[in-house]
């Protein structure tokens, strides 16, 4: 046996079976703590391009003592988002949210964003440093598989995707985590990447789906010719968590206000979202949009809307005489919320004037120098005074009023010079933050049946809709939710959130809906039922509709489709 054989043989079984091993344990470690699959579960697939990853990235650096540790940090480091990532918002995270990351930095606090960008800063010199610039012609060598992969998922996404049917084990399209399970994390990255880019494709199809279309010219005629100027209210509360739904918790007292459970009364209805702890433009899209949000153009849709007018709520509303208008409590570049307000059919916008100062606005934040983020009684109050004034300038004219707050988020800190903590938590350890949270909504909610009253005064004949965006993450994301039994830990309980829907002054209890069914029962309202008896309805069904269905399928593509033109 030569000498070159034996060195590989003993490079191999020292450096790549260690790391191999490494991730094996380390994947398996992850996934008892609430992580994806181990590796055991895709071997096939995701070995390979490990085992591969591995020897290119140590290829790529200098010889040196530290030269396996460094080759093995990005990959290990890759497994560590994945998982961190999953385990925070109980999904996989795609390519596309690396374009993600200044929207995150910017809501961050200031410190944790520096702190953040100093790591990131570091570990790329650390990396660059450590290239082996001398042989870079064998780099590019050892390189030209991952670079022909990247070609075919970024420019020939239908050729890679026809030949993971022939190769790849089965994708569960509702379950990101089975997939991963079925094919590994480094796999369906690539697939991902290649089903949103073969999507894109894929719209050209849907811009004169003429059914679709005509759909919903009809609806919007219907609701023209029924509607009574009855006005719409849709109030979308970030990270709405009600406490009453952990069965594992006991208070010092009621969570909730006197006067918002007295608005709600016995009432009981759920609406589940697409999304987990964050994500907020996902949840938007469903209830503007009245289709599944697949993330098949981009994980986040609303990221590639253009402005260009589609196919959604907002729109069909403005084409039936409707004035709409959208008011923000966050910053306009958040999830790129102007061109996807306009795409959507918003003629009017409006964001707190110390986050757009050249915009004409009615919003203020306020003092937020303690809580971080605009309280909810003070956007309600706001709109209320902005509606009041608005109906009175413009009788006859009927509004469709969309609120998104931004108060709930992560980490629910409270102003106890205004706000003090009135429950305490009576059982389980103590955790600082979800006591935050709990008091938030006694504050939140005594807002929200204030701003109510008063639009009921105002406007009583008219639809009014208070829903969460996503339940928060909380201290440590599912399991928590899990080890205080949140909604009993029933299938996808973190999914659930509380929706409140009153039509003319009356509380209204449905079946469980989905955040996508909320435009349907707009349009029902507004059609006096007419709506509901000529299309399925699943909020009015025993069991609900696909998310994955032909239909959502296609009507999403076609919403797509003009989002993007």
């Amino acid at each position: 046996m030569s000498k070159l054989t034996l060195s590989l043989i003993t490079i191999f079984f020292n450096r790549y079976l260690a790391f191999f091993l490494f991730l094996l344990a380390y994947s398996s470690v992850l996934h008892t703590h609430g992580g994806l699959s181990p590796l055991w579960s895709s071997l096939r697939l995701e070995a390979p391009l490990l085992l591969y990853g591995y020897f290119l990235c140590n290829c790529l650096l200098k010889k040196s003592p530290w030269q396996p540790w460094l080759a093995a940090l990005p990959l290990v480091l890759a497994y560590t988002v994945a998982d961190i990532y999953y385990m925070v918002y109980s999904r996989f995270v795609r390519v596309v949210e690396v374009t993600e990351i200044p929207e995150l930095l910017d809501i961050m606090p200031f410190h944790y964003a520096t702190l953040v960008g100093l790591a990131g800063i570091i570990f790329f010199l650390v990396l660059l440093l450590s290239l082996d610039w001398q042989r870079w012609r064998r780099s590019l060598i050892v390189a030209l598989p991952a670079l022909a992969l990247i070609f075919v998922v970024e420019f020939a996404p239908g050729r890679f995707l026809s030949a993971f049917d022939i190769v790849g084990n089965k994708i569960v399209s509702w379950s990101d985590a089975n997939s991963v399970a079925n094919n590994g994390r480094f796999t369906m990255v690539a697939y991902f990447e290649a089903l949103r880019n073969n999507s894109i494709e894929k719209t050209l199809a849907f811009r004169h789906r003429q059914k679709f279309i005509d759909q919903m010219a009809t609806l919007s005629s219907q609701i023209k010719a029924s509607a009574r100027d009855r006005n719409v209210h849709l109030v979308v509360l970030e990270s709405f968590l009600d406490p009453k739904l952990f069965s594992g918790l006991k208070f010092s007292q009621s969570p909730a206000a006197p006067a918002f459970k007295k608005l709600v009364a016995n009432t009981d209805t759920y609406s589940i979202s697409p999304v987990f702890g964050g994500g907020t433009a996902q949840a938007e899209f469903e209830l503007l949009c009245g289709v599944p949000a697949l993330r098949a153009l981009s994980s986040v849709e609303f990221n590639v809307f253009t402005g260009g007018k589609t196919y959604c709520l907002p729109s069909i509303l403005d084409d039936a005489g409707y004035q709409t208008m959208a008011s923000n409590a966050h910053k306009p570049k958040f999830f790129n919320a102007v061109p996807a307000y306009k795409g959507t059919g918003f003629q009017n916008i409006f964001f707190p004037r110390e986050n757009a100062p050249d915009t004409d606005t009615y919003l203020s934040t306020g003092d937020t120098k303690k809580e971080w983020y605009m309280f909810d009684g003070n956007l309600l109050q706001q709109n209320l005074d902005y509606v009041g004034r608005y109906l009175t300038d413009h009788p006859g004219q009927p509004i469709f009023n969309y609120i998104l707050s931004i108060y709930g988020h992560t980490p629910h800190y409270l102003d106890e010079t205004v706000r003090p903590k009135v429950i305490k938590l009576l059982s389980g350890k103590k955790d600082e933050q979800l006591e935050r949270a709990v008091n938030q909504h006694y504050y939140r909610t005594e807002a929200i049946a204030q701003y109510v009253q008063g639009l009921l005064k105002i406007d009583p004949h008219s639809l009014i809709i208070l829903v969460s965006d996503h339940v928060p993450p909380l201290s440590f994301g599912p399991a928590t939710y899990k080890k205080y039994n949140y909604m009993k830990n029933i299938e996808d309980s973190i999914y659930y959130n509380r929706i409140v829907i009153i039509e003319n002054g009356k509380t209204m209890q449905y079946n469980t809906m989905r955040h996508y069914d909320v435009p349907k029962v707009i349009a029902n309202y507004l059609t006096d039922g007419v709506y509901c008896r000529n299309n399925q309805c699943s909020f009015v069904e025993k069991t609900l509709a696909g998310r994955a269905s032909t239909e959502n399928q296609e009507n999403y593509m076609t919403i797509m489709a003009h989002a993007t033109m």
